[in-house]
């Protein structure tokens, strides 16, 4: 509807378009969402399981407004908009593809890069203000905001399709917003309005590179200093039905009111906590929208409430005499307050019907006394949290701050007065670094800006006193007012197992729960479940799922998942670059990364028959064949099980060669890799009866490979290669173009042939590992995680192995399936075992109708690529990655990703389509191209399990080992794989 007001009035001409058929009309300039929503139609995408999901955040993060726009999918409706004509739809689940008949169109060479003094990301308070006090010193500054206009969330301003009759903003807050805006434009700061900030690197100490896209475009922009000034985002509260169409953020539901004059059809209730929900609320009433009331879990009106008001009062008497002129609004209308009550359940069939309430307790429960009233929409707000997510990439220290008015603590930057943290160069101002409010956001953005001035070697000649000052008093303001708007409302208080925890992939809190046992951390949780693998990555359910699974835990940022580009998801189109070729794997350090899953501090002595060091995929499968023939077995993990390479993997089951094991570019000139694809061969077939036998889908799946190749030189590099796979038993065949095409329509016209190898496939790690655990478990293996290993000798005849947590484990056996670490594991008992690490890079995109069905890659390109059972396209080939500074994270580099999504939109144009979700690294295991199995020589009772293939072969190295420690020996000829197959080489 719209919600015009007395002030507003209509400023652009209409233009219509059709939102699945029907015809709509609406004012250009308008956003797509706030058009939709004026209209009564406030649905927008499709859930995974089902189920419509409409406008929530109104500021382009949770990606729940997506729609289809004259057949370009995935568009964020709050972001786009309305122009005359546009065929608008809802938004599918998976995204459709069309199979493009020509070539695409030509390639980028490289990305522009942009250098700059100063860049800001953000233009809210913080950010414009600075990018004011750093252009003030001269120093070349750039702004760059998601948004069409400036102002972010606070000084949001009125879209051009409106005016005012007098010219001038509407209120105070809009017009100090204005005033600042054309300050800053004639000091010559470059605004960059419509940019989308999707990556931020720092691949080396003294560099920091932004990657953006603008009107389609990738870009890399280069700063000598970075002022992050990107703001908050609401605190999600889930509740029952809180994913319906209608249910949105308050501010989300301030920017359709106070940008575009729309507001959805009354009765409209406001939910939360915070001074915010009452100016919402004031502001609606005074557009002429029907409010059914305010919710608020604070008691306003307790003595210590007041108390604190009148403290407040003392330092901004202006900001509290805006917040009595809310109340005063709200009692004219009488609208009621709900003082003390909180949203406990939101009904309807599809859409807002009525919402149920109930009082807060004391202890921050819900009470038995319920209210229930009749409303089509809601707004909800309880609180704010920092979009750390820059911050997190470029290394800044972060640590679990208390949130204002909370019982709730919230990740927040650590960062001194002037927003300067830990790497040098980078600033963070505002509510980015956790919240303050709007004017000490503009102090800290003064102090920023100046800071980064300074940091590039500009003189500042500002009096930063008076910024430094009204820090200070804000901070002294802030305190008061949240004290008064205290709540000791649980942020879980009103979920259910059937809550919707994970909106975007639709995962409830029950989900959550039932991995809790095996999983203690949120990226294990999101392996298992898939929360946070959807479009907002996590922003508006991670810490809900961090509340349940760590509720007695201290928060750590480690607890979180390591942060990955993209920030956003972001076009394959604009960020593929074709790299060059290369052989062998870039090698790195072994991860010393702090252990944060610790069973024990301190425990008696454990004994066992076997000990396995590794709760990856082979230790993992060692462990079970083991208990399953009745042998003792214990399994240690410096992590969790799955927690590395083998819950980091793309999934796939090779069984022929990739290009990179044969010829000029193998390692060892291709021998050992060639040896070990009969185990590949036998692996695979193992996959498939445990698919079979244990308790859970893991999407394990008989699809085929096949190689690609684009000319005769490929093509007989294949024949090659075929022929030496089939001369060692497997059933590799070149075929033709018709026939690459008809298993691969979407196939690129310059693929000419390729080789076949049906027994190749795929697999889900991320459900496969997990389950294999489980089978241990149950068949009497036991699982100890948080155990990094510190010591291991021979005592009285035993191994005996140190953890940090000091216990000790005893056995007459031990396993070292370390994978990555298997050398360390080695050198702690005394002898070498040459595994390196060697990162490597994973990306997965949105995910889409079928397209591939086969597990495909390249003749000559660094390459696999399948389609997931849920239907994202995962992305490898090996393409290098590296550790983040400081904290070691494995994570994908620019390049790689570049020359990764390169080859993938080569092969296959209609990824072009798509839009990369996330991309990930791995530490993977590197050897000479063949595991490294069985006792070692000088070691009686100490196995190696360690495999480059890992997944490929887990199950079968698991079997082999069991076998070696039960039977002493193994129905496969290990001479190759041994460790005595290195002496006599330099194997540092």
């Amino acid at each position: 509807m719209d919600a015009l007001g007395r002030k507003v009035v209509r400023k652009a001409p209409e233009v219509t378009f059709t939102f699945e058929g029907k015809q709509l009309s609406a004012l250009k300039g308008q956003s797509l969402a706030s058009a939709l929503v004026g209209a009564g139609h406030l649905s927008q995408r499709e859930g995974r399981l089902g189920g419509k999901h409409g406008h929530y955040c109104g500021m382009g993060a949770c990606f729940e407004c997506l729609v289809n726009v004259d057949g370009r999918h995935g568009v964020r409706a709050c972001m786009t908009p309305v122009q005359e004509g546009l065929v608008v739809k809802h938004h599918p689940y998976k995204s459709p593809l069309v199979y493009e008949p020509a070539e695409p169109a030509p390639f980028k060479t490289s990305h522009e890069r942009v250098t700059t003094d100063v860049l800001v990301i953000g233009a809210g308070p913080a950010g414009l203000q600075a990018a004011l006090s750093a252009r003030q010193t001269s120093a070349d500054v750039l702004l760059i905001d998601e948004r069409a206009s400036l102002g972010g969330q606070y000084f949001k301003q009125l879209s051009p399709a409106y005016t005012t009759a007098k010219g001038i903003a509407p209120d105070k807050q809009m017009q100090a917003g204005r005033s600042l805006i054309e300050t800053l434009v004639k000091a010559d700061v470059k605004p960059w309005h419509n940019t989308l900030v999707w990556g931020a690197f720092r691949e080396h100490p003294d560099q920091i590179q932004i990657g953006v896209e603008r009107e389609g475009v990738a870009l890399i922009i280069e700063p000598r200093a970075v002022v992050i000034a990107t703001g908050a985002t609401e605190r999600p509260y889930p509740v029952p039905g809180w994913t319906l169409p209608g249910v949105m953020t308050t501010g989300g539901l301030q920017t359709l009111l106070r940008s575009y004059r729309t507001a959805p059809p009354g009765p409209v209730l406001v939910a939360g906590n915070g001074p915010l929900n009452l100016q919402v609320a004031a502001e609606l009433v005074s557009a002429g929208v029907e409010v059914a009331g305010v919710v608020e879990s604070a008691k306003l009106t307790s003595p210590t409430a007041l108390a604190q008001t009148g403290q407040a009062t003392r330092h901004a008497p202006t900001l509290i005499g805006a917040g009595l002129g809310y109340l005063l609004t709200l009692k004219r209308a009488r609208v009621p307050i709900f003082d003390g009550y909180t949203v406990t359940a939101i009904e309807g069939d599809g859409e807002v019907e009525s919402v149920v309430l109930a009082p807060v307790t004391s202890t921050g429960e819900l009470g038995e006394s319920t209210r229930r009233l009749r409303v089509k929409a809601i707004g909800l707000g309880y609180g704010f949290q920092p979009q750390a997510e820059i911050g997190r990439l470029l290394g800044v220290e972060h640590f679990y701050a208390p949130a204002m008015a909370s019982v709730t603590k919230v990740l927040s930057a650590d960062r001194a007065q002037d927003g300067s943290c830990n790497v040098p160069g980078v600033f963070i101002a505002g509510e980015a670094g956790g919240f303050g409010g709007a004017q000490l956001a503009l102090a800290q953005g003064a102090l920023a800006g100046a800071a980064a001035a300074k940091h590039c070697g500009y003189q500042v000649s500002e009096d930063l006193a008076s910024w430094n000052a009204q820090q200070r008093k804000h901070r002294r303001f802030q305190k008061a007012l949240w004290s008064a708007f205290a709540s000791p409302l649980k942020p879980l208080a009103g979920l259910t197992d059937e809550t919707v925890v994970c909106r975007c992939e639709g995962i409830t809190a029950g989900d959550i729960l039932a991995g809790r046992e095996a999983c203690s951390d949120v990226a294990s949780i999101k392996r298992q479940t898939r929360a946070g693998m959807g479009r907002c990555q996590g922003r508006y359910c991670a810490a809900t799922v961090n509340l349940l699974i760590a509720s007695d835990r201290k928060g750590s940022q480690f607890d979180l998942p390591a942060p990955q580009n993209p920030i956003k998801p972001v076009a394959i189109g604009a960020l593929a670059i074709e790299k060059g070729e290369w052989a062998g794997h870039r090698r790195v350090e072994t991860p010393r990364a702090s252990v944060h899953h610790a069973t024990a501090t301190s425990q008696p002595t454990i004994e066992v028959d076997v000990l396995v060091i590794g709760a990856g995929v082979a230790g993992s499968s060692t462990a079970m064949s083991l208990a399953r023939q009745g042998v003792e077995v214990a399994v240690l993990d410096r992590g969790l099980p799955n927690g590395e390479a083998s819950g980091g993997n793309a999934g796939s089951l090779h069984v022929q060669l990739l290009s990179f094991d044969f010829g000029k570019k193998a390692e060892g000139g291709g021998g050992p890799a060639a040896s070990t694809l009969p185990l590949q061969q036998a692996s695979a077939s193992l996959w498939e009866t445990l698919a079979g036998e244990l308790d859970g889908d893991i999407e394990f799946k008989r699809s085929g490979g096949l190689m690609v190749a684009e000319n005769e030189t490929q093509l007989r590099f294949l024949e090659r290669k075929a022929a030496l796979e089939r001369s060692l038993g497997i059933d590799t065949r070149i075929i033709e173009r018709a026939d690459v095409e008809r298993k691969l329509p979407a196939i690129s016209k310059a693929v000419i042939g390729g080789a076949w190898c049906a027994e190749e496939g795929k697999i889900n790690p991320l459900l496969a590992t997990p389950a294999l655990v489980r089978a241990g478990t149950l068949a009497g293996a036991h699982f100890y995680t948080g155990e990094a290993v510190q010591t291991i000798e021979r005592v009285n005849g035993k191994w005996q192995v140190g953890t940090q947590s000091g216990r000790i484990y005893r056995a007459s056996r031990v396993v070292n399936a370390a994978g990555a670490w298997a050398g360390d594991i080695g050198k702690l008992a005394g002898i070498n075992v040459p595994v390196h690490a060697a990162p490597l890079q994973m990306i997965v995109t949105e995910a889409a109708e079928p397209v591939v069905d086969v597990l495909l890659a390249h003749a000559d390109r660094h390459l696999t690529l399948k389609q997931a059972a849920n239907g994202n396209v995962i992305i490898g080939g090996g393409w290098p990655a590296g550790l983040s500074i400081p904290f070691g994270y494995q994570r994908p580099l620019l390049d790689s990703i570049e020359g990764n999504l390169w080859v993938a939109r080569h092969v296959l144009p209609a990824l072009g389509q798509l839009r990369v979700l996330r991309s990930w690294a791995a530490i993977n295991i590197n050897i000479d191209g063949a595991p490294i199995l069985g006792e070692a020589p000088q070691l009686p009772g100490f196995y190696n399990a360690v495999t480059s293939n890992g997944f490929t072969l887990g199950p079968l190295v698991g079997q082999i080992t069991a076998d070696l420690i039960t039977r002493g020996k193994s129905d496969w000829n290990l001479a190759p794989f041994s460790l005595q197959r290195f002496e006599g080489q330099n194997i540092s």
